[in-house]
């Protein structure tokens, strides 16, 4: 489709391909201006960024794709590219598109990226989602502390008090090896263990994953690492939410701080990598820095991460996230359509190249407040019905659900806000850090509850009657 306006894109591309990275401070740069009036596709090849309208035309094996370029009523719009005519790249064969932050500003002039829960942020090559956050200030948050929100977990290790519904079953629990349970604290099977390793007390097992969280604190900053959290023995990765006779459990309870907070969920390459979530609590401050100093609250070790790197403000009850003159960047991953707006400038960066467009409208004689221009909430739908709608306004960018978007956009979608109402920092993770951390696109978050066999002293008390009456009828027929 053919339009009245230009966009125009001024790209630096750094010479060397270093995990995805782009230093802003590099001189060996070349530099390209490229303009289009059309629907189209940007590519590179080599150094060499450039528009093209059927990338069938041309050694599609050498092309990498960087953007989709769509345009409708004089404006165009930016997206990430993942597949062309349904057919679906390689990883190899396209970039991600990431929204730099450095020297952002909203309409309120405000410096940085206003945060949505659901982007996911990148910190030089570490990359975080924003797994939840809350801006409803409470008061009396003056003596609370990051570290009392474990303290409350110590009620659990209590052993319950034997009573009328005590039972005992043959198979002891395999961590504190007494076969007595009870209704609340069961015998369960949750691996693929057998024989005297087959069963373990719930509680047993809620504290055992416990233990294997690395946690550290600071005055505002909580952070927890684990790796990948299964049997020691069979190897099964644990879920993290088990149905026993109908009733949800989960295996992990970290609860949410009061007051404003945000948590920072780290993602990892492969389900063996370590994971991480990071409560940053806003209680007592209104700024946290993150960087590999020493002074930073939010520590990252990361060669790639500047020792100063950025900083979450947190003013007006919203969440900020602004660049501290990073060598690597600050940068938000663009899952969904962007608008090129007239008169401001939007950069974004693709692989090794930083991207800056710029929007011209055609030309005209009648005044603006006779034109007719679309609202980006009218109901502007690209192709897949996904909505058009404007950045750093609280709406992620790294979130391409359609029904949660056309709930931005105003439509009456509802949404499931039961994550919102549990009050379990992990309440989303279906396997413990394999599932909800994992990086992939189709490996995201679910809900899903595994069944798990409970004991069952009265089932094993007939099963051994069973056995005795089949073994004496068998000796009784072989005297015979």
């Amino acid at each position: 489709m053919t339009s009245g306006s230009i966009i125009t894109a001024k790209i630096d591309t750094w010479a060397r391909d270093s995990f995805e990275l782009l230093d802003y401070d590099a001189t060996d740069i070349t530099k390209t201006t490229i303009k289009s009036k059309t629907s189209c596709y940007m590519v590179r090849t080599d150094n060499c960024p450039f528009f093209i309208e059927n990338p069938f035309t041309e050694e599609f094996s050498k092309l990498k794709f960087l953007s989709r370029i769509q345009s409708f009523d004089n404006y165009f719009s930016i997206s990430p590219i993942t597949s062309i005519n349904e057919k679906k790249l390689e990883r190899e064969q396209y970039e991600k598109l990431w929204l730099v932050v450095k020297s952002m500003k909203n309409k309120s002039g405000i410096n940085g990226y206003f945060l949505g829960e659901g982007d996911v942020i990148r910190i030089g090559r570490c990359k975080f989602r924003v797994k939840d956050l809350k801006n409803t200030v409470e008061n009396g948050m003056e003596n609370f502390s990051l570290c009392d929100m474990l303290s409350g977990n110590d009620d659990d290790s209590e052993e319950l008090p034997h009573n009328e519904t005590t039972r005992s079953f043959i198979l002891p629990c395999r961590i504190c090896l007494s076969e007595v349970y009870f209704p609340e604290n069961p015998l369960i099977s949750p691996c693929k263990c057998g024989g005297t390793m087959k069963y373990i007390h719930l509680k047993c097992l809620q504290q055992c994953l416990m233990s294997k969280l690395t946690t550290k604190s600071s005055d505002c900053v909580l952070s927890f690492s684990w790796k990948k959290l299964g049997c020691d023995l069979c190897k099964k990765t644990y879920p993290y939410k088990l149905n026993l006779q109908g009733k949800t459990i989960e295996l992990l309870d970290i609860p949410k701080p009061p007051g404003q907070y945000i948590i920072l969920e780290a993602l990892c390459k492969d389900k063996s990598s370590q994971k991480g979530l990071h409560v940053i609590h806003m209680g007592n401050k209104t700024c946290v820095k993150i960087g590999r100093a020493q002074e930073c609250e939010l520590r990252i070790t990361d060669i790639s991460v500047s020792r100063n790197h950025a900083k979450i403000n947190f003013i007006g009850g919203n969440f900020y996230l602004e660049d501290s003159g990073s060598k690597f960047g600050t940068l938000v991953q663009i899952k969904r359509p962007v608008l090129i707006e007239e008169n401001k400038d939007i950069r974004i960066q693709s692989g090794r190249s930083l991207i800056s467009y710029n929007l011209k409208l055609p030309w005209t004689l009648i005044p603006s407040c006779f034109r007719t221009s679309s609202s980006l909430f009218d109901g502007t739908l690209t192709n897949k019905n996904i909505p058009i709608l404007p950045f750093n306004t609280g709406i992620p960018l790294s979130v391409s659900d359609q029904f949660k978007l056309l709930a931005y956009a105003g439509m009456p979608i509802r949404l499931n806000e039961k994550c919102k109402q549990n009050n379990n920092i992990l309440h989303e993770h279906n396997e413990l850090g394999a599932n909800s951390s994992y990086e992939m696109e189709d490996n995201e978050s679910v809900g899903s509850v595994e069944e798990v066999e409970i004991a069952n002293a009265e089932e094993a008390e007939e099963e051994e009657a069973q056995c005795e009456d089949t073994n004496r009828f068998e000796v009784t027929a072989f005297n015979s």
